[in-house]
């Protein structure tokens, strides 16, 4: 069987639940993991049973890596995606993609010029669920789609130090789960809205952040259909999303990596239900896999760009980021 040949450009925490999706997919196997320190990435070349922990500068040099992945803090994502195309190498990279949809343009460019892929991890959308909502929904099953509404918010504690509330590193619920609404309202009615208005909590909590700790995004398209999403860091709410048209709506819970949903139109319902599968003894997978899966499937195909989480899709969602954070007077350190 021939594997695919993925290198980490970062070696941060959300490797040890990407991971746990990588494991499950047969034909796939790390060459290397680089970290800004080879002590973090020997730690999780350690962690994982990978063979080579290098630098960046090493591994952008290596013949023998397929696809790079880019699971650093946000304020990375532009120059490490760079450098791998400049390299050569197709890119996934996390969610956003970038800080500001001017960077993705950049990205985009980068990979035109060097013919690679680059996809935004977006895994959501690579969920088997996900595509039998949006076939039923295209189907008619519900009708036009008149409101979609889905939230994404947990609240860290008082003592919690790190990059989500972090300025310097473009921290904040926007950015980091706020996407998730936003792609997920961009999935459902294929466009951009016409208006976007948005309200934040900056400076409010007795913490002070300087980030937004919660907020509420509205936007409403050129047929008066509507969407609402909201995200936050310091506020637990249940992350259920639902989908409203003229005949019915759809309920999913746990939208941003859904298993199941429940299609409810004239008083009958219909489950759809798709677990993660889990072939790894031991190992529990959220459904990273399948985002691994589709990536690899678009570099056997000699695709440049994924079908199901476009370049387009991803510069839309920035746009809507920017303009969120202009409403609110957010400008990151770094942006002055």
């Amino acid at each position: 069987m021939k594997k695919t040949r993925w290198g980490l450009l970062g070696a941060g925490y959300l490797l040890e639940r990407w991971m746990k999706g990588f494991v499950q997919v047969e034909d796939a196997e790390i060459a290397a993991v680089a970290s800004r320190t080879l002590e973090t990435a020997r730690r999780m070349a350690d962690r994982f049973g990978i063979r080579d922990a290098l630098s960046y500068d090493e591994i952008l040099k290596r013949e023998d890596i397929d696809v790079m992945y880019i699971p650093v803090p946000h304020t990375a994502h532009k120059e490490l995606a760079l450098r791998a195309m400049e390299a050569g190498f197709p890119v996934v990279v996390e969610k956003p993609a970038a800080v500001r949809a001017s960077d993705w343009m950049e990205m985009t460019a980068c990979a035109e010029k060097n013919n690679v892929f680059l996809m935004e991890a977006v895994w959501t959308r690579c969920f088997p669920v996900m595509q039998q909502v949006l076939d039923e929904i295209r189907q008619g099953a519900i009708g036009d789609v008149r409101h979609v509404q889905a939230a994404f918010a947990f609240r860290v504690d008082d003592s919690y130090q790190g990059r989500l509330t972090d300025p310097a590193l473009a921290g904040g619920a926007l950015l980091d789960v706020g996407v998730y609404g936003l792609h997920f309202a961009k999935f459902v009615y294929g466009k951009m809205p016409e208006k976007i208005l948005s309200l934040a909590s900056m400076n409010t909590d007795h913490l002070h952040l300087k980030v937004d700790e919660q907020n509420v995004i509205i936007g409403q398209y050129d047929n008066g259909a509507l969407f609402t999403v909201t995200s936050a860091i310091r506020t637990s709410m249940p992350d259920t999303a639902w989908i409203y048209g003229t005949k019915g709506y759809i309920r999913i819970p746990v939208f941003w990596k859904p298993e199941s949903a429940e299609i409810v139109c004239d008083g009958d319902i219909k489950r759809i239900e798709s677990p993660v599968p889990q072939k790894a003894d031991g190992i529990i997978d959220e459904g990273y896999q399948f985002e691994i899966r589709h990536v690899q499937d678009c570099l056997n195909r000699g695709l440049i760009e994924s079908p199901l989480i476009t370049h387009e899709m991803t510069r839309d969602v920035l746009v809507m980021c920017d303009d969120i954070r202009r409403q609110w007077g957010l400008v990151y350190p770094f942006e002055r």
